[in-house]
């Protein structure tokens, strides 16, 4: 039984072997790579995005300082007054600072969820936007397969005349400098 299994994933594998030589290599089919990191990082629409979210996780953090400094400034003025507050008065004023350093922990902790959310939905949108041109140029320029270099080794070596990284990311740009920047958010 184990035997019969081996065989036909054996001659399934040999099978996608030799459509795959078939494919490539005696029909002559146009093939291409890009340097994924250089066209991810080098693209203006990525350049943006990053510009865009420091802009907006500086406007978190300057939030978070200013409330933060607001706590400091009621804890250090109940600390002073301390010795002059009722029993009564020195809890409300720790029921309020209670109060106080929550909402500091709240927001804080939504302003990393909100700026990593920002994030994650600026890079998806990016990819998107390269992934769906890299299509789209493929399509328009005959090719039958374009692979992405990764760090995780996808394509270990290819031909520089094969590299069309350069292409895609000067067309690319090209087509997001045209775009109006109302319709780049």
């Amino acid at each position: 039984m184990m035997k019969k299994g081996t065989t036909i994933v054996l001659g399934i594998l040999i099978l996608a072997v030799a459509g795959l030589y078939i494919l490539f290599f005696l029909k002559k089919e146009k093939i291409g790579f890009v340097r994924s990191n250089e066209l991810v990082y080098s693209y203006k629409g990525m350049e943006e995005a990053h510009a865009l979210q420091g802009k907006r996780t500086k406007e978190y953090q300057t939030n978070i300082d200013t409330l933060q400094m607001d706590l400091q400034k009621a804890i250090n003025n109940y600390n002073m007054e301390f010795s002059k507050l009722s029993k009564e008065e020195r809890a409300e004023k720790e029921k309020m600072l209670i109060i106080q350093k929550e909402n500091f922990q709240n927001y804080s902790q939504n302003a990393q969820k909100a700026i990593e959310k920002s994030n994650t939905d600026l890079t998806e949108g990016v990819l998107n936007q390269i992934n769906a041109f890299v299509e789209k140029y493929a399509k328009e320029n005959n090719y039958t397969i374009i692979f992405g270099t990764t760090t995780s080794g996808n394509v270990l070596y290819g031909k520089e005349e094969i590299d069309v990284t350069e292409e895609i990311l000067k067309a690319l740009n090209a087509q997001y400098s045209a775009i109006p920047n109302q319709e780049k958010k």
